[in-house]
């Protein structure tokens, strides 16, 4: 008679027990699933609209929650797929709406042209701490990407020039950088632009390194007749500048180095061959 009872004691409770497990493991599923909240603040919101994506590298990575009015901005509440939350809301993230964008020197936000806009992500250093509150930027980085081992240098002109965000930094002829930003110096004697030089070439640049203006289109006249020089129509449209290293090559440098630019390079720069191995892009 015991066996009976406990028999139908279990039996009653087998099925709300199971049912119970299931309920809790579908709560821990949609917790698991559920969206890390990011807020950043953008001085305009472009059109932007709930439901907009938010994409890292031409990937998906999240929506918009909602856009509302803050102040003389707007904040942007995204929610990130958990599994790539970890990568991006971590200090040193860039975020940006990506619109149609057009000047000298670029072109970009194309896939927003016809299309709805959509929130832009660089992933900060993995080394950093996590963070879910940013500042987003009022446009399109130069660079939508910048790696680790990458060189920032300072270059330091009395005009700006060919100084342009945008250009290019030249070594032999070859793109190895991009000049980020330029703004007027803090005394306002001169202008300073920010240059980042990738990976790759880091090694090229050295503490006596020599940086001269490009961009000009110069004309010699001599007993030969009349010879043109210009690096590229690029350069000439948009700017840049050029870098030279001396065959007794000096010592790195880190990010921040500053260097002074001249306006012309020096005719025995182009007699420098200094052998530095720059490997391949990894």
């Amino acid at each position: 008679m015991t066996t009976d009872v406990g028999s139908r004691f279990s039996a009653a409770w087998f099925v709300p027990l199971a049912v119970l497990f299931v309920v809790i493991w579908i709560i821990i599923d949609a917790y698991r699933a559920r969206g890390v909240e990011v807020l950043v603040d953008f001085p305009d919101g472009h059109g932007l609209g709930r439901g907009d994506s938010v994409r890292c590298r031409g990937i998906e990575v999240g929506s918009v929650s909602s856009v509302k009015l803050v102040g003389s901005g707007v904040e942007v509440a995204l929610e990130i797929d958990p599994l790539n939350a970890s990568k991006l809301a971590r200090e040193g993230s860039r975020w940006w709406i990506s619109r149609p964008e057009l000047d000298w020197s670029r072109v970009s936000g194309l896939d927003s042209l016809v299309g709805p806009r959509f929130v832009e992500v660089d992933p900060g250093d993995p080394t950093g701490g996590s963070s879910t509150s940013f500042q987003g930027l009022g446009e399109a980085p130069i660079l939508e990407q910048i790696e680790p081992g990458d060189l920032t240098i300072v270059l330091v002109a009395e005009t700006r020039g060919s100084l342009q965000p945008g250009a290019a930094l030249h070594y032999r002829g070859v793109q190895i950088g991009t000049i980020l930003s330029t703004a007027l110096a803090g005394d306002s004697t001169g202008v300073v632009a920010r240059v980042l030089v990738r990976k790759r070439f880091v090694p090229l640049v050295r503490a006596n390194s020599r940086f001269a203006q490009s961009g000009a289109f110069d004309l010699d006249i001599g007993l030969t007749g009349l010879r043109a020089r210009l690096d590229s129509l690029e350069t000439l449209i948009v700017g840049g500048v050029s870098m030279a290293t001396p065959t007794d090559a000096g010592e790195p440098v880190e990010s921040g180095h500053e260097f002074e630019v001249a306006t012309e390079p020096e005719d025995d720069w182009s007699d420098w061959r200094p052998v530095i191995d720059t490997g391949s892009d990894d």
